[in-house]
């Protein structure tokens, strides 16, 4: 990743991205790193958005939020770029995060990204004997998966990042 990632602030393993799927009434959130890797994810509500970039300049853990992985031991400074889906709400959300951001901003096309979540949500909870007997398309995660979204968003910009090299 060495070309493109420089260019998008992408410097060494230990840099994070941070990509967001906003809503109007919730975004979802996901700390990725180079590789792809989930770090932390977690939902807040779009409102509270002054709460959550205040968090993350003050390096306090996301816990209240986190729904997988833990923000404990994510510093968040290594945050390099952020990965912004370009759905509901997100014109707004952007202009917001240009404002206050220190770091690059790439808009992803979110498309079919709740499809890709639900396949993510079962590759983190493995499904039981019962469950497995039901094809994936068909089951039902056990709760809203706007951060697993935002984790599809980053696997897409590091796909782009990939690409430009």
């Amino acid at each position: 990743m060495d070309v493109a990632s420089r260019s998008m602030g992408i410097h060494s393993e230990e840099d994070i991205i941070l990509a967001l799927d906003p809503g109007r009434d919730k975004t979802g959130f996901a700390f990725v790193d180079s590789d792809g890797k989930l770090l932390a994810s977690g939902i807040f509500v779009s409102s509270e958005r002054d709460n959550f970039f205040r968090t993350l300049d003050s390096d306090k853990n996301f816990s209240a939020w986190t729904l997988e992985g833990s923000s404990k031991n994510i510093a968040h400074s290594r945050v390099k770029f952020i990965a912004l889906g370009n759905g509901t709400g997100s014109k707004e959300f952007h202009d917001y995060v240009k404002s206050i951001a220190c770091c690059d901003i790439m808009i992803v096309n979110e498309r079919n990204t709740t499809l890709e979540a639900r396949s993510l949500y079962w590759k983190i909870h493995k499904p039981g004997l019962l469950m497995k007997l039901i094809p994936e398309g068909l089951r039902v995660p056990a709760r809203i998966l706007d951060d697993l979204a935002a984790w599809a968003i980053a696997l897409r910009a590091l796909s782009v990042l990939s690409e430009k090299i």
